[in-house]
């Protein structure tokens, strides 16, 4: 994957299986600049919607991997996301089509839902197959607190959005609602969230925390057990995704994890210089990153704005 410069993976995803990334946005251009973001914070805050990447380009990437048998049998869904929010990619809508017209692959697409209510956003993302947006507040402090949107983007806003999308689009919403130890988890924000969410009326509503470094060290996660108990409150629809056995999905490779380990047992590295040394996409390292971290294998240690990571024991 490291001859794309578009796609990364597949990698393992914990809600889509064996996923073939799409980036359609540069680092790290955002509607919002949410403080647990792993990729680090927003440096263009916007919700312009323009062609950031060639969309003519990402076309031909994803043709020729597709074309490939080899390539697409290793692929449980197509997923535009990535480094910035894809929404704010003007040429989705027609990568989306495209894709359906070339392949029988589902196309997914992780969103941050800030946009949902654009009408043009809401008919370019009709033909996917699943929506995955973002909920991670309903009240203006907690809004603004956890996802810090761009000026004159009201959490208001985003719920029409949200709303307005459900009742046009035919396929599957999964929310997913990510939780920060005393910042958006109070009983009232929980309530509030689920008032929202019944409202709604999503496929599913997946509960998620902080793992991988955030971007400002107060975005802490909540105990697996407090997330077990807002899925709960939650009701039938609510899953927690904040872990998940890796043994299970097929683009989990052992040796690329042992590759990592490998690294790191010379010398502590950050995502990037691990990315460059292997070869592969940026968002792939990570993924396998995520898992270590999880498993206790690895530390994340920040040193000044950079995170490096280093071997336990």
């Amino acid at each position: 994957m490291s001859t794309y410069r578009y796609l990364y993976g597949p990698v393992p995803s914990r809600r889509l299986g064996a996923s073939l990334g799409i980036d359609l946005i540069p680092k790290k251009i955002c509607s919002y600049d949410c403080i647990y973001c792993q990729v680090g914070k927003t440096t263009n805050h916007t919700l312009k919607r323009k062609a950031y990447y060639p969309t003519e380009a990402i076309k031909k990437e994803l043709k020729e991997f597709l074309e490939d048998p080899d390539n697409a049998g290793r692929v449980d869904i197509l997923t535009f996301s990535g480094s910035g929010e894809p929404t704010l990619h003007a040429g989705i809508g027609e990568l989306i089509r495209f894709l359906k017209e070339i392949t029988s692959i589902p196309v997914a697409v992780i969103t941050n839902g800030s946009l949902l209510w654009d009408p043009q956003l809401q008919e370019d993302l009709l033909p996917a197959d699943r929506i995955v947006p973002s909920l991670d507040a309903v009240t203006p402090a907690a809004f603004e607190a956890v996802n810090r949107p761009v000026e004159g983007l009201s959490v208001s806003r985003v719920i029409e959005g949200l709303k307005a999308f459900r009742e046009r689009y035919k396929g599957e919403i999964w929310v997913e609602v990510l939780l920060c130890e005393g910042v958006n988890d109070a009983e009232t924000d929980i309530a509030a969230i689920k008032k929202v969410l019944d409202e709604i009326g999503p496929d599913k509503v997946q509960l998620n925390t902080v793992v991988r470094p955030p971007a400002e060290v107060t975005a802490r996660p909540l105990s697996e057990e407090r997330l077990r108990e807002i899925c709960e409150f939650l009701g039938e629809k609510a899953e927690v995704i904040a872990s998940f056995d890796t043994t299970r999905i097929p683009a989990y490779h052992k040796a690329t994890e042992e590759e990592i380990l490998n690294l790191l047992r010379r010398r502590p590295e950050t995502a990037q210089k691990m990315s460059r040394s292997l070869g592969l996409h940026l968002h792939e390292v990570e993924k396998y990153l995520t898992q270590l971290l999880r498993k206790e294998k690895v530390l994340a240690l920040r040193r000044g704005d950079e995170i490096y990571y280093e071997i336990v024991g």
